[in-house]
This record gives C-alpha cells, structure tokens and sequence, in this order.
C-alpha cells in the first residue's frame, strides 16, 4: 500500500479504534438491562471481542473499502428481554454460579446462529429480498430497538433497570448528577449537529468527554474505586479480567433448559439483524456514493458473527458512523479496520484501564442519544413522510414491543403490513382498458368493408383487457365490474366477452371462482367468454379451477388478443352480416365503388385497371421496393410481412378481399415499408403510377374525385386510430 495511503488509515485507525472501544463498551451493556452489574465486565469484554474480530473481518471480506464493522445495539438489545429470562431459570434452577457461563453461552449461540443465517442469505445471493421487507415494519422494529437501546442507556446511567418500584431510587444526588452529565452529552451533541455533520459530531463530543472526565479526576484527585463506589465507573472485582468471559472449566454449569426456552426468540433477532445490515449498507451507500453489494456484505457479516460467535461474541456488522468518518478522514482502505481491531484487543487486555477512563454517564449518554435517534427518526420524523395508515403500522410494532417484546412485535408488524397490502394493492385499478370491437379490431383483415361493417355492429364485443395479479381482494370487485358493464352496454347486447390477460402476472383461486360465477351469464342467450393471452400458471389455475372449455362450452382459451378477436369478429359478421367474411370473389367494379363511393368514378376508373393473379407464396408486393402503384384485392388472403435485422422476417397483419394495400408509400412516393405475400391464390385490380397519370390526362375530373376518396379514406383511417390512440391512452 503506498504511503500517502497507508499514514492516513493509520490516523483514522487510531481514531476510530478508539471509538470503536467505548461504543462496544455501550452497546455491550445493553445485554443486561441494567438487571446485574456485577456481570458487566462481562458483557463488555464479550462486545470488545466481537467489535475485535469483526473489525478485521470486516476490513478483509467487505465490499466497502475503509469499513469499520463492531458490535451492534440493534441486536443485543433484542437479545436483553431472552437474556433476562435466562438469567431468572438459571437462578431458579442452578444458582448464581451457573448465570455468567449460561448468559455467555446463549449469546455466542445466537451470535453463531445470526452468522450461518447471514451467510447464507448472501451465499444464495437472496440480499435483494431483504429489500423486500415493507418499510413501515424496518421503521416499527427500529422504533422499538430505539426505545429498548434508551432504557438500557438509563439504566446504565442509573445502574439498575428502571421500573415503577425503584423510580425513587433515582432522586439520590449522584445518580442526578450522573444524569445530568449524561444530559449534558446528548444536548451538546443536539446542538451540533445543527450545524455539523452528526456522523463526525458523536465521535468528537464523545472524545471530549472522555477528555474532560480524566481532567477533573487528575484535578480533584479523585480515585478509581469512589468513582466506582459512587457509580461513576463500571464496577470491576480486584483481578477481574475482561477476556475471557468464562473458562472451560465452567462449561459443566451451562443451564440448557433456561436457554432452550428462549430459542424460539432467535429468528426474530436473526431478521432484526439481516434487516440492519440493510439499513446500515443504504446509509454507507448514500453517505459514500459507492454502490454496495449486498450479498457480499452480507457474507462478510455471517464470517464476522461466526467467528465472533465462536469466541463467545455478541451480534454485531457494520458501523455506518465510523465508516464515514474513515472515509471522510481520506482512509477507505483496511488498514482502519485492521488498527480499530488491534485496539479492541489491546482494550481486552487492559482492561481495567479502559474501564477507567469511560464513565457511566457516557456510555449511558451514547447509548440514550443512539435511542432517542431512531425514535425521533421514526416516530416523529416518518409522520411526514409516511401515508397515515404505514405510519400506524409503525405505531402499532412499536408499542407491542414495548408492552409484548420484539418476537410480538415483529408476528404483529407483518400481520400489519400484510393487510395493509391487501388494502392499498386492492385499490390500483386492474382493468387497464375497456373497449369495444367498434373501436379496436384484429389485424386479421383490413378491407374496407369488413371495418365498416365492424363499425356498424363491433357494440357487440366488448374487449377488457387486466394487468397485475389478481387476487381475493380484486377478484370479486372485477367481475361486479364486468357484470355492470354488460348490464349498462348501450346499443347491441354484449355477443362476446373478450378478457385479455396477456399483462396479467398471477392469480388465485378467487379470481378462478370469480370467472366461474361470471362464465353462469354465458350460453345460447347470453355471450361467449373468450379468454386470451393466458400464461401456462394462469391456464391451468382456471382450467383446475372448474372452468371447461370444448364441447357445449361457451368458454373459449386463445393465444393471444389478435385471435380471440378474429374468431369472434368472424362469428359476429357471420350472423350479421356474412357475404362480408365469403370467399367468393368481388368485382373490380363493386370494389372501387366501396373506396370512392360513386359509380360513376368507379366506371371512369375501370378501364385503368389491370388484372394480377399469383399463386400461394408469391409475392405481391417486395419490401423496399418503389411505390408505384395500388392494389385492390378482388379474391383470396396475403399476409403483410415485416423483414427486420433483428426479429427477422415477422408477419403483422393479414389481407383479404376487399382489402387495399401499397396506398400509403404509393401518395408517399417512398419504397415499400413491407411485403404482401398470397396466403393462397389471390386475385387484385392493380392501379399504376402511370395509369393516374392517363386518368389525370383523360379525365381531371375522374383523377380528382379519386384523389379526393383515397384522402377521405386515409383520414377515417387517422380518425380511427387516433380514438383508439386516445382510448389506450386513459
């Protein structure tokens, strides 16, 4: 590493190494609650250990580059309220004796278990469904980890838990003074932040304590053990050591029936924990401006909590407060991590002397400004943010968690945000348009005389086309809404229902018997449901569902919309008008009558007309050609073919009699933007470039009322699509 960067890691090291001690050091006193004071050296040099392995972990296996990984207060405060109940059946059952080694066993098993799961997560590469988590459930969960993180900060100021039988023990004058100290830092830090970044703001105020505490103790000449006495400093038995918690020797006394009760708390910790490392990763992402990889980061976290597990740790990952300001010291490489995780192990050994120079009131003091933060955050904050009904799902997980605990807070905040999709998923609109087969019709074939007789009677069909997934809470309200559309249908009743499911992602089993009741309104006196665009899910959810096709079934399955509405526009011009879909050839003269509705013009233009016939798979028309001439198709079907560099040679639509093609490059005098090529034999009247130019010679008149028809063609063609245009667009 060059040395321009190696001199600023090691400043930053040194920096947040120190940091890194006394924020372990308050965390790790959020394990007991402020229950047992006697265990926290204990629970310190468990949170020391960790914040040591991970740190270097952290700065080998991370993504982020100048990451500081410690232990984490999210965690271990969820992990107080089973703690506690180990502590009491421990006591019940084995003694005092038994409670150190059963509190460290329980949570170096769950800090291991948090670990394989975390892997796992990130080895499977499952971190983007962590994203997934609903907003307001991370904001309840933080909410409450903020309210369990400021009790434990009072009760580290206090030195014991507080609770409505010793409140009065509160009012002696060193526990207000100690109060009063620890208030003093989290208004200093208030008030700075203001104007400072808080990232930088915490660290610099919490050295100054530090500072300022060693001062007046030099200055005053006040001892060690009167701090201690007087709850200024943690209390430490005469050769206590930090590190380790306990000794093998110890194991023998491990109560396994107080930590088993506990054990169904540990997937609620597990999800707390995944979800904090979310949360962390984002803000290391927008405060850095680097793009972090979950996954990895997630592999780095379960390494650090297995290996910190197996030492006898406590949960913990990345630091987002000292990862900033790494970076914004110009040290984001390893070397921070590596020195912030020798200093935590020079802390394990000395620590007697580390304990001395952090009062109570601090650790209390960071602890209660890390609390009030994340309820500010989410309990005051989001109000603005958030709708009302997400900000009172945040509420409802807060306040069970205070009154229940983490695991019923975190069954009731995804019962919460499970019927809070249901509601708000239930209110987007799933029909994506309602038409009819007047307004939108096939590409099956483009004659005249076919879109006008669909004009005439397309009322008949009416096309709902859905989107989304169709669930219980859509499925009923869908088919009222069907039912209701049928029932107020102006002009011709409804022959054929057609519902385009081509932008449907899924349904259930209730939109399955939601068709089934609204398939009752088909038969002979009804009309035929038609269903198009169905994936293979959804076809065979409604065919398992009860819905039959074939037979006496007026219940029809096609691919796709373009087929559903050919079949039923053929049936329905079959019954109203059916010489319009017969194969029997026009004249050339009843043809031209149809495009410039005079016969007279059509009589002046016989005679300019020439005959063509081709066979199947001849090509009338060849794409990029020159545009000079029109064809009227008197008999037959040809297919429009697009040819395309990347999608290949793509049929678009289909031709047939009646039909008029080449009339749109022909008036833009540009080459041919497709192919017309016979389905089968097919006869067309074709009208040249240069037989307009004979008409124009021969007849103005005649060339004029034919310039005059193919432009009001053209332009009831435009009006046409701009409805539909407009009709897609709502």
């Amino acid at each position: 590493m060059p040395v321009h960067s190696l001199i600023p890691g090691i400043g930053a090291g040194v920096i947040c190494g120190f940091l890194a001690i006394v924020q372990s050091a308050g965390f790790g006193m959020l394990l007991l609650v402020g229950e047992s004071q006697a265990l926290a050296p204990t629970a310190i040099g468990m949170a020391l250990f960790s914040t040591a392995v991970m740190a270097a972990v952290a700065a080998l296996t991370s993504s982020t580059p100048g990451v500081v990984a410690i232990a984490q207060g999210i965690p271990i405060a969820a992990l107080a309220g089973p703690v506690a109940m180990i502590i009491a059946a421990t006591v019940d059952g084995n003694g005092n004796e038994a409670v150190p080694v059963t509190v460290v066993a329980a949570v170096a098993l769950a800090t291991v278990i948090i670990g394989v799961a975390s892997f796992l997560i990130g080895s499977l590469k499952l971190g983007r469904f962590v994203r997934f988590v609903p907003f307001p459930v991370i904001g309840g969960f933080l909410a409450g980890s903020g309210w369990l993180i400021f009790l434990g900060g009072v009760g580290v100021v206090a030195g014991h838990s507080v609770t409505a039988a010793n409140v009065t023990h509160l009012g002696d004058t060193s526990t207000l003074l100690r109060f009063a100290a620890a208030g003093g830092f989290v208004l200093l830090v208030g008030l700075l932040k203001l104007r400072l970044p808080v990232n930088l703001v915490v660290p610099a105020v919490a050295l100054a304590a530090i500072v300022a505490s060693t001062l007046v103790t030099l200055v005053f000449a006040i001892d060690d053990p009167s701090l201690r006495a007087d709850g200024w400093l943690i209390s430490v038995a005469d050769g206590q050591a930090l590190w380790p918690p306990v000794v093998p020797a110890d194991f023998s006394m491990i109560d396994w029936s107080a930590i088993a009760g506990q054990l169904i708390s540990l997937p609620t910790v597990v999800i707390l924990t995944v979800v904090a490392v979310l949360m962390n990763a984002t803000g290391i992402e927008m405060e850095t401006g680097r793009d972090v990889d979950l996954d990895r980061e997630l592999r780095s976290v379960g390494l650090q909590n297995l290996l910190g597990g197996a030492g006898g740790g406590m949960p913990g990952f990345h630091s987002v407060s000292l990862t900033i300001l790494s970076t914004r010291l110009g040290a984001a490489n390893a070397v921070v991590g590596l020195i912030a995780s020798g200093f935590c192990i020079a802390a394990l050994v000395f620590g007697q002397v580390v304990l001395s120079l952090v009062p109570t009131p601090l650790l209390g003091g960071l602890l209660i400004w890390v609390g009030l933060s994340l309820l500010t955050a989410w309990l005051v904050q989001s109000f603005s943010r958030l709708s009302i009904w997400e900000y009172l799902v945040i509420l409802l997980i807060f306040l069970v968690i205070v009154g229940a605990g983490f695991a019923w807070g975190i069954l009731t905040g995804l019962i919460a945000a499970a019927v809070l999709f249901v509601i708000e998923y239930g209110r987007i609109e799933i029909v994506r348009h309602i038409m009819t087969g007047r307004d939108y019709q096939s590409s099956n074939d483009t004659a005249e005389g076919r879109r006008e007789a669909l004009r005439q009677v397309g009322d008949a069909i009416l096309i709902v086309r859905l989107q989304g997934f169709l669930f219980f809470g859509t499925a009923d309200r869908l088919r009222k809404s069907i039912q209701q559309r049928i029932e107020r249908h102006d002009g011709t009743a409804v022959r054929y229902l057609i519902v385009d499911f081509h932008r449907v992602s899924g349904l259930d089993s209730s939109t399955v018997q939601s068709f089934s009741r609204l398939a009752q309104m088909t038969g002979p006196d009804g009309f035929v449901l038609v269903l198009c665009g169905m994936s293979e899910s959804v076809r065979t959810a409604m065919v398992r569902g009860g819905l039959k096709t074939g037979g006496e079934s007026h219940i029809r399955i096609e691919n796709d919309l373009d087929h559903g509405l050919e079949w039923s526009e053929n049936r329905l011009l079959g019954e109203t008008t059916p010489d319009i879909i017969a194969s029997t050839p026009v004249s050339a003269e009843t043809l031209l009558i149809e495009v410039v509705k005079s016969q007279k013009l059509a009589e002046a233009l016989l005679p300019h007309l020439e005959r063509t016939e081709i066979g199947s798979g001849d090509t009338l028309i060849a794409q990029g050609t020159p545009s000079d001439d029109i064809y009227f198709i008197a008999q037959g079907r040809a297919a429009i073919m697009l040819e395309d560099e990347a999608l290949g040679t793509v049929r678009v639509a289909t031709v047939g009699r009646g039909s008029i093609v080449g009339e749109m490059a022909f008036y833009l005098a540009k080459p041919r933007s497709a192919s017309v090529v016979a389905e089968g034999q097919v006869v067309a009247w074709r009208f040249s470039a240069r037989s307009l130019d004979r008409l124009q010679a021969v007849s103005p008149e005649a060339a004029i009322g034919f310039h005059r028809a193919m432009a009001s063609l053209l332009a009831d063609r435009l009006t046409s699509t701009n409805q539909l245009v407009r009709l897609l667009a709502d």
